[in-house]
């Protein structure tokens, strides 16, 4: 009887933790493959929270561009995500009739 409870208490406090090494290994697996699979080409934001370009990419390096001619080498561990192109952004056209008074 004093078996089964020891082993319940320590099921109770054990499970939650198990279940959460889980989740974690898996998120962390993710952002590795992510991060390998980073090319020329691709928005990247850093860690950091920097937003750019990727220019160049080694194995374990990669050279971004942050603003025009501005290029950063840093390593691949430092991207946390990467984003999709934007495409261009569109004023929005205002209507001559908006515009005068009448």
């Amino acid at each position: 009887m004093e078996i089964i409870l020891i082993l319940l208490v320590l099921l109770v406090f054990m499970l939650p933790s198990i279940l959460m090494m889980r989740s974690q290994k898996k998120r962390q697996q993710q952002v590795q493959e992510m991060q390998s699979s980073i090319q020329p080409g691709d928005h990247v934001v850093t860690v950091s929270g920097l937003h750019g370009d990727v220019v160049d990419a080694d194995n374990a390096t990669l050279r971004i561009e942050i603003a025009p001619g501005v290029v950063v080498k840093m390593e691949t561990a430092g991207i946390m995500k990467r984003e999709a192109v934007e495409s261009a952004v569109q004023e929005p056209t205002v209507d001559d009739s908006e515009q005068r008074p009448e």
